[in-house]
């Protein structure tokens, strides 16, 4: 029998009680990690200013000194985006059911291979949901104002982590090679300082390239005379992060902001809207994610096209072609393959994913 007396032993009692434990902390033990992630991930961004600044002073004065001064920036910034962008939800929540009457002219009157879009769409199930939705944002005010203050205090405490982990750079990373053989110190540090290298110089890139898609997004809807461009604008900008499912999402929030609006506009809404996210998956990030992470803008460039064919082709199948291209031109420029086909291949996976075509397996 498993549960014999022989089992009852005291450090069996106290494992089994330490599991019990685990298991009931174990999912906030996993929202503790993901908050020390995070904060390892900014971290990494702010490190190579702070290193350049403690030539000069103390490490945690200089810590101080860049962790302040990007909190001020970003404060400058943003606040400054969200008076404009906050204005502009203010007069869409004014005119909102001048909108709605709008829209509903249009579903009323339009047509759809013949067939009018009133008797598809169930009108009194799409209000009754939205009846429900609204009640249920006032029903839930105290609950959405706990989640802010928890969000307050979580980003509070990011800021103390991230902190700490910059001024005890050195210390943190004494004891973590203490916990590798004598034989693989070196190469151990080697790769955390590369690591923390590379993703630091990732975030900077991405940040930037963010930003970039939010302005060129800006300025093609204040072009078109769009309204809320602004708002549009900076929700481009933040869905950009999502590979392929944060453009579309954000697209079709720009044409229903947009709507009701002639063809010829939409086409051209469209349009800009592909040619920003063009520009920013073949100039804008190649260049930059090359240049501040020491990768050819090649590899970037290759990884974004297979990450787009993949949405639409089998992954596998857009690896089977786009490496063969891939081994060529490396030939060509004599530079190694390897980097290139190995994020060729992680790309195509990820992104694959987010359609079902991309990833046959998922249907």
């Amino acid at each position: 029998m498993f549960f014999n007396n022989s089992f009852w032993k005291t450090k069996n009692i106290i494992f089994l009680l330490l599991v019990i434990v685990l298991l009931f902390i174990f999912p906030k033990i996993v929202g503790i990690l993901l908050l020390f992630f995070a904060a390892y991930i900014i971290a990494c961004a702010l490190n190579p200013y702070v290193n350049k600044l403690s030539a000069k002073m103390n490490r945690s004065l200089a810590a101080t000194i860049v962790l302040s001064s990007t909190l001020v920036s970003i404060l400058a910034l943003i606040i400054p985006i969200f008076i404009v962008a906050f204005n502009e939800i203010r007069i869409l929540a004014i005119t909102f059911p001048d909108k709605i009457t709008k829209l509903v002219s249009i579903i009323s009157n339009g047509k759809i291979y013949g067939h009018k879009l009133i008797d598809i769409l169930d009108f009194n199930t799409i209000l009754g949901g939205s009846t429900a939705f609204a009640k249920g944002i006032l029903s839930q005010s105290v609950n959405i104002t706990i989640s802010l203050v928890q969000l307050a205090v979580i980003l509070i405490t990011m800021t103390m982590i991230v902190y700490y982990i910059i001024a005890d750079k050195d210390y943190l990373k004494k004891k973590l090679l203490q916990f590798f053989p004598p034989d693989l110190k070196n190469k151990a540090n080697d790769i955390l300082s590369t690591i923390s290298f590379k993703v630091g110089y990732y975030v900077r890139a991405q940040l930037i390239s963010m930003a970039a898609v939010a302005i060129m997004v800006m300025i093609v809807l204040a072009a078109l005379k769009v309204d809320y461009a602004t708002l549009l604008g900076l929700i481009s900008g933040i869905l950009d992060i999502i590979p392929i499912l944060g453009p579309t999402i954000a697209l079709i929030i720009i044409l229903l902001f947009a709507s009701p609006a002639a063809f010829i506009k939409v086409l051209l809404i469209i349009g800009g809207f592909l040619l920003c996210q063009q520009l920013s998956n073949y100039v804008i990030k190649p260049i930059l994610f090359g240049k501040l992470m020491q990768m050819h803008p090649l590899t970037i460039f290759l990884a974004l096209f297979s990450g787009i064919i993949s949405a639409f082709v089998d992954n596998v199948a857009t690896v089977l072609m786009i490496a063969p291209v891939t081994l060529a031109i490396a030939k060509k420029l004599k530079i190694s393959p390897v980097p290139i086909v190995i994020s060729v291949s992680i790309f195509s996976n990820l992104e694959g994913a987010a359609t079902l075509v991309g990833d046959t397996t998922s249907i």
